[in-house]
């Protein structure tokens, strides 16, 4: 009878503990392949050979510099290199106030599923350190020593804007790698964290993860006139040309000075603790150079990014749907915005949906107009490369999360993809979202 009672407990206990709170949504592994994607069209081969031109040079090297230019005009890729030794107390004292009351007003939830206590955001606010900022700061420049993140505030807390959204941490501003140029501002309490800006964004990064330099060394660095660009998903780097001394590893786009080279590896400079160190990069991770910009290459190295997971802020130094597109481009030196809206802005506007409603209407357009390889599709939150169209259908490669799809009982049922896809534009259809194709706003191209 005792072993009986135990067992009932245990049962009971069991239950209790494991128990699934009622507020956490249920989630549904979508498939392998999605629906209408052929196995082929999960290779660069299948979309190569339906474009019409996919070797011809799409840019120069100088209109590239001329598309940078105009992005530095719009004010969402600033020329760090031209950033100023000295800067206003007051102009960082704002910045850090705007990102706290950024995350005040979007961090809701901590990863409990339990409303954010005001106690957490006034630790966040105390490690800011605002009453500490002089009225004149010392800028430090450097770099990311590894892929370093960027925070909305001092602190690696959760915190998200729907109860367990636990994959979106509000808290997370981006991701950066290693040898990003960085600018420098202030300190946090604690010691441990340091506010700054990159070229795209500004944000508190953990020290741990950054270095600090003299500043002619730091430019020195961003001008170098021989330089490697990564152009695989992820690629290695060794202290040591027999590649057996790991050091880390950098994303696709990432550029490197050149220093050197062996039969398989280019030794290229990589950024230490408060110095510089070489490094070394295998030669097929790697461009000398940036690569042409040519649709065929556009596609090569999109497809190095298929099935790589979501991460939204660059989170674990995976890729989000705006940072996708921002390191494929990167490989043939464009200065692309970190934000899909201001990517679809600083693109060449080829067509603005407006209110239209008819799906038809708008794959029309997309087939008809869209440049495969270099256009960009935009829905508010998300932005996709379109790659081209099949039997009446266009379709995008693009890094989500996941989709929805109409259930029983009026409510979506969510589908995960996590990771980076071939897909047409018809996900979501019947949801109360809405497809896609019904939520797209604009059409522009990279040209």
């Amino acid at each position: 009878m005792k072993h009986w009672l135990c067992l009932i407990l245990f049962i009971c206990f069991s239950l209790n503990i494991f128990a699934r709170n009622p507020l956490e949504p249920s989630y549904y592994a979508a498939p392998p392949r999605l629906p209408n994607v052929l196995p082929e069209m999960n290779t660069p081969g299948f979309w190569i050979s339906r474009h019409p031109h996919p070797d011809t040079l799409i840019m120069t090297s100088g209109m590239i510099d001329k598309y940078n230019q105009r992005v530095n005009k719009l004010g969402t890729y600033t020329k760090i290199h031209l950033h100023s030794s000295v800067i206003s107390g007051i102009t960082i004292r704002n910045q850090i106030k705007s990102l706290l009351s950024t995350i005040a007003s979007i961090g809701k939830y901590n990863s409990a599923g339990e409303r954010t206590q005001k106690a957490v955001l006034d630790s966040l606010r105390r490690n800011a350190n605002l009453e500490k900022v002089p009225l004149y700061i010392k800028v430090r420049f450097g770099f990311p020593v590894k892929h370093a993140r960027q925070r909305f505030a001092p602190g690696l807390n959760n915190l998200n804007k729907e109860v367990f959204d636990i994959e979106f941490d509000e808290m997370q501003n981006s991701g950066y790698d290693i040898g990003t140029p960085t600018v420098f501002y202030h300190d946090s309490a604690d010691g441990k964290w340091v506010f700054g800006a990159c070229a795209t964004s500004t944000g508190w990064y953990l020290k741990s993860e950054v270095c600090f330099l003299p500043q002619k060394q730091w430019l020195a660095y961003q001008q170098a006139e021989s330089f490697v660009v990564s152009t695989a998903a992820r690629a290695d780097l060794w202290k040591d040309a027999q590649a057996s001394q790991y050091h880390g590893f950098c994303r696709m786009g990432t550029k490197l000075p050149l220093i050197g080279e062996t039969d398989a590896y280019f030794q290229v400079q990589i950024p230490v603790k408060d110095s510089l160190m070489p490094g070394y990069i295998a030669k097929e991770d790697a461009s000398q150079g940036y690569l042409p910009y040519t649709a065929r290459n556009v596609y090569k190295q999109a497809f190095r990014l298929l099935n790589m997971p979501y991460g939204w802020g660059d989170t674990d130094a995976d890729f989000d749907c705006s940072s996708l597109l921002k390191h494929i481009f990167a490989c043939f030196g464009f200065k692309l915005p970190r934000n899909g809206l201001q990517q679809a802005k600083a693109a060449k506007l080829i067509y603005d949906f407006g209110p239209v409603a008819n799906e038809a209407s708008r794959e029309k357009t997309i087939i008809n107009e869209g440049l495969p390889g270099i256009s960009f599709l935009r829905l508010n939150g998300h932005i996709m490369l379109y790659i081209g169209h099949y039997n009446g259908r266009a379709y995008v490669l693009h890094d989500t999360w996941g989709y929805r799809a109409p259930a029983e009982d009026s409510k979506d049922d969510v589908y995960v993809i996590n990771k980076v896809v071939v897909s047409d534009l018809y996900l979501s259809k019947g949801s109360q979202r809405g497809s896609l194709l019904n939520r797209l706003t604009h059409l522009s191209a990279m040209h």
